[in-house]
């Protein structure tokens, strides 16, 4: 029995010893960044954050993480990051990590602040268009007035969904979207080129609720869905995105509401029409002209008064007006009665304090196959337009 005993203590105590002689790699050490710090003016949301990165080998990246939340990794080794809108009027954390090539992620050093911050409109008008408009002639040509116009004037900025975070309303007080397609499907989700990605939309929500306006043209005034202006069920479903054809009509815009048997409104002085030429002999009543003979796509994207259940108070346009705090300024050439609502101006409100116009008449075209007669008409409406929303 004392045997036995022996042995297995002597068993035992082996045992302890080999363990003892094991040796285990120790992890290799991760140098972190050092130096962080966040440079910034008082009262601006654009924030640089500055570092210095480690001095061994075999840094590959760098980690960033907000509120130990959102993680951004950057597969290039940096030494500051830039952040156009940085959140404002609570405290933020924002920590920097350096990454290496063999996986290994080092500690982070975090840099904490507080912007005070109150929006500021800029003067400036951003357009956005989808990524690739070039394929629209009427998206390039409506880009080629606007480069000429104002980019080049350094009034304005072309964005896409590629570089929407380069819409700040410290920029720009209007941004215009535009978009006119062929073979377009019904609903704001489908519009092409980015235009109804999450990053998109909600760059434009908060655009708007900073106070920046909207000018929504052509298929883009479905985006007054998308933004939260309007509820889906008020979407605008007057809507055609066909090839069109060969046409002799002088197409525009009809500024005076309802019959003469209701009441009328006459927003023929709107400012969106300043100095426009008001043309008599068309249609019932005089128009304002928005392309002559051509090549059109009867691209409506406009809303029917009468499709959405409204009580006539005393008319559809009157119960439309005052259910979205809105002035429907402008219809069809040859409507003269309660229906068709081809160009809205939707004002402020309170939970929605950016103002909105949306033109949605397949009348405002940009390129009808050849000269338009009525080049400067239109042009001048839209130029109206964006002088107004500023």
């Amino acid at each position: 029995m004392i045997r036995k005993l022996y042995i297995g203590l002597c068993a035992m105590a082996a045992l302890l010893v080999s363990c003892s002689d094991v040796e285990f790699d120790a992890a290799q050490y991760s140098e972190p960044v050092r130096n962080l710090k966040a440079d910034y003016q008082n009262g601006s949301r654009k924030v640089t954050l500055t570092w210095d990165n480690p001095a061994m080998s075999g840094q590959s990246g760098i980690q960033i993480v907000k509120d130990n939340v959102d993680v951004t990794n950057i597969d290039e080794v940096l030494s500051s990051y830039f952040i156009r809108k940085a959140p404002t009027n609570v405290d933020v954390a924002y920590t920097v990590k350096a990454r290496y090539a063999d996986g290994r992620v080092s500690e982070g050093q975090t840099v904490r602040f507080n912007i005070a911050y109150e929006a500021k409109k800029g003067n400036g008008v951003a357009m956005l268009v989808a990524n690739d408009y070039s394929v629209s002639d009427d998206e390039k040509d409506a880009v080629a007035w606007f480069e000429q116009n104002y980019v080049e004037k350094g009034l304005g900025t072309i964005v896409t969904p590629a570089t929407i975070e380069q819409l700040d309303i410290e920029d720009h007080a209007v941004c215009w979207v535009m978009c006119d397609r062929i073979g377009l499907e019904l609903g704001w989700d489908k519009l092409p080129g980015g235009l109804a990605d999450t990053e998109t939309v909600d760059a434009l929500k908060a655009f708007a609720n900073d106070g920046g306006s909207l000018l929504l043209t052509n298929h883009a005034t479905q985006l007054t869905v998308a933004v939260g202006r309007i509820p889906d069920a008020y979407a605008p479903r007057i809507f055609g995105s066909g090839e069109g054809g060969q046409n002799p009509d002088v197409w525009g815009s009809q500024p005076v509401i309802g019959n003469a048997e209701g009441q009328i409104y006459d927003h023929s002085q709107h400012p969106v029409y300043a100095g426009m030429n008001y043309t008599a002999g068309l249609y019932e009543r005089s128009i304002y002209c928005f392309e002559g003979a051509g090549i059109k796509g009867d691209h409506n994207c406009m809303w029917d008064l009468n499709s959405y259940n409204l009580a006539a108070n005393p008319n559809v346009v009157k119960a439309w007006e005052e259910m979205t705090n809105s002035s429907v300024i402008g219809t069809w050439n040859h409507v003269v009665d309660y229906c068709c609502a081809g160009i809205i101006d939707f004002a402020p409100t309170t939970t929605f304090p950016g103002r909105i116009v949306a033109v949605g008449l397949a009348s405002y075209e940009w390129n009808i196959g050849g000269e338009n007669q009525y080049k400067d008409q239109l042009e001048l409406f839209t130029g109206n337009c964006i002088s107004y929303l500023k």
